[in-house]
């Protein structure tokens, strides 16, 4: 009685542990979110810190947002910073070996530390080089202007080298060598069999990014680097209209912009007389054929625009059973009625679900007409030869009656931002979508949907077949009620790794417009959530003679009709017209 007592002690521990560790990242800076939709910025990059540990397993995280916050204070060179660290936390994690983190993988992947995605690591190089060039517009000293700019140029470079080495090797699980991890690599053999995914690789892989590529074009432009800056608008030119803009669903404006600046500075830069006016006509509509002379002899001015905040990453849970009939696994969601449930519902269907011919005739051929008319909603994991191997591990004993697993999932974006505008000197125009974080994510959580759910079965299962040896170990009289308590702490336990980089705004727009030099007032308006009232922010600007500046805006839902100038402070920017001397 007194072991089923300190059982029942221990259960409830668990439980209670559980509840208190199960929000998933998202909800736990919540906090955070909501102070920085309504340009609270101080009180987010507090609630941030209150959150999140400078040290912890999630550094990367922290640095990352934090230099975010930095920057919409306009606190450019703290941004950096920080996000130097973050840079250097994110390459010292990418050369560590995979088998670092096996402990986490084996219990619970928030556990482990964030090594960041793909796109966020260029998201990092991407602020630091709008900061540099935020920096330069701050600046009172021509050499303190130049040193910006180079500097963004420098930046945008290795923006550059990232997207080079985008796609390098991290090592595999077979590095593990302790007795525990090599069971663990077995059984992520076992689940090596999942198959049936329709998801086609090719359309999701992010291998290039457009915008990076353009901003390094502005970075040289504002350099005078003119062929230089002609190379990278050809890239992002060529990677819009080769995949990247249809990837990410954007709109053909940042296409055709892109080739008008290549068309731009190849008239800037001499040397292409015979070739610039065949690129314009193959190229460009009639009417940017028209607006090429109005760059002529012209300052510029970029607005480049941050609307809203990326979604975060959710989980759900599947149930897995053993189906010895004919030598499977099966996997299930819980369905529930809420809406909730059915986008969970809709992710399993689209990542997991039984689908492709092989399924559908393995079914017929076992008159199996049950799951045939039901397998939209399940996973079935022919385990064939494998079945043998998963017994031997004791894996069918310890499913018994079916196992809990996690695993995380984006719910479908909601509150899409509408159109965004600038106007200046009497005229009004548009902002260009020229990038999208939010789809990156969801792209990147598809891509990785099979991995996902191969370690989450893999864990399950790890955890189970341990919980189900303690009580083999126990004897016959109580091996039944540990095996049973070992399984439900164990699936208590459970969670999904639901960390992403939630600073970074759903979408990037730009906008570019010649101007003379001289004072202006610039107004952004923004629908940044469709059917709400247009969020409006203004700054005062100077343009210089033959001058390049960039001016950033971030909109969130909920501004208090924040201005640019209280978001990004410009206290030197009136006087720069006097003061850029050495």
């Amino acid at each position: 009685m007194k072991l089923i007592k300190y059982i029942s002690t221990s259960l409830l521990c668990l439980f209670i542990l559980q509840l208190s560790g199960c929000a998933t990242y998202g909800s736990g800076i919540d906090q955070a979110l909501s102070s920085a939709q309504k340009g609270e910025y101080l009180e987010a990059e507090q609630s941030v810190a209150d959150a999140l540990t400078p040290t912890g397993a999630d550094r990367l995280l922290y640095h990352m947002e934090l230099g975010v916050l930095k920057h919409l204070q306009g606190q450019f060179a703290a941004s950096n910073k920080l996000l130097e660290i973050a840079e250097k936390i994110a390459e010292d994690l990418e050369v560590k070996s995979i088998s670092n983190s096996m402990v986490a993988f084996m219990t619970n992947p928030r556990n482990g530390v964030y090594a960041g995605a793909e796109f966020e690591k260029v998201f990092i190089n991407y602020y630091k080089t709008l900061n540099y060039l935020a920096l330069s517009n701050d600046a009172k000293t021509r050499n303190d202007y130049l040193n910006g700019i180079e500097n963004a140029r420098i930046e945008s470079r290795r923006l550059g080298i990232r997207l080079n080495t985008m796609n390098s090797d991290k090592g595999t699980y077979a590095e593990q060598k302790d007795k525990d991890e090599q069971v663990f690599s077995k059984l992520l053999d076992v689940f090596s069999k999942l198959s049936g995914n329709q998801i086609d690789h090719d359309k999701l892989e992010y291998r290039d990014d457009a915008m990076a590529h353009y901003l390094t074009g502005i970075t040289y432009e504002a350099n005078a680097e003119y062929d230089n800056a002609r190379i990278s608008y050809r890239k992002a030119a060529v990677s819009y209209e080769q995949g990247y803009a249809e990837q990410f669903d954007l709109a053909k404006g940042m296409t055709q912009q892109a080739w008008f600046d290549v068309v731009r500075m190849m008239r800037k830069a001499g040397g292409y007389n015979n070739e610039w006016p065949r690129l314009a006509k193959k190229k460009l509509t009639p009417q940017q054929r028209k607006n090429l002379s109005s760059y002529d002899e012209k300052s510029q001015l970029v607005v480049i625009e941050h609307v809203g905040i990326v979604p975060h990453r959710e989980e759900m849970n599947l149930q897995l059973t053993a189906n010895s009939y004919n030598r499977s696994l099966v996997l299930r969601p819980y369905i529930g009625s809420n809406k909730t449930h059915r986008e969970k519902l809709a992710w399993f269907y689209l990542v997991y679900a039984d689908k492709s011919l092989l399924d559908l005739m393995v079914h017929y051929k076992n008159n199996d007409f049950i799951n045939f008319i039901l397998n939209d909603f399940q996973k079935t994991i022919y385990l064939a030869g494998a079945w043998d191997l998963a017994n031997q591990l004791g894996l069918i004993k310890a499913i018994g009656s079916g196992l809990r697993i996690t695993v995380p999932y984006y719910a479908p974006p909601k509150n899409k931002p509408g159109d965004s505008t600038v106007s200046i000197a009497g005229l009004e125009y548009p902002l260009l979508s020229a990038s999208k974080p939010a789809i990156m994510g969801l792209n990147e959580q598809l891509l990785n949907a099979n991995e996902d759910i191969r370690l989450a079965l893999t864990r399950g299962a790890f955890k189970a077949l341990t919980a189900q040896k303690a009580a083999d170990l126990a004897g016959d009289q109580f091996s039944g009620i540990l095996a049973a308590v070992g399984k439900v702490a164990s699936q208590l336990s459970d969670a999904a790794e639901t960390r992403n980089w939630l600073m970074l705004p759903y979408e990037v727009r730009i906008s570019r417009i010649p101007l003379d030099a001289g004072s202006y007032s610039v107004d952004v308006q923004s629908e940044v959530l469709k059917g709400k009232p247009l969020v409006k922010q203004n700054q005062q600007i100077v343009l210089q003679e033959d001058e390049l500046q960039v001016v950033q805006v971030r909109s969130m839902p909920y501004l208090k009709q924040a201005s640019l100038e209280s978001a990004l402070p410009r206290e030197n920017k009136t006087q720069k017209s006097v003061a850029l001397t050495d």
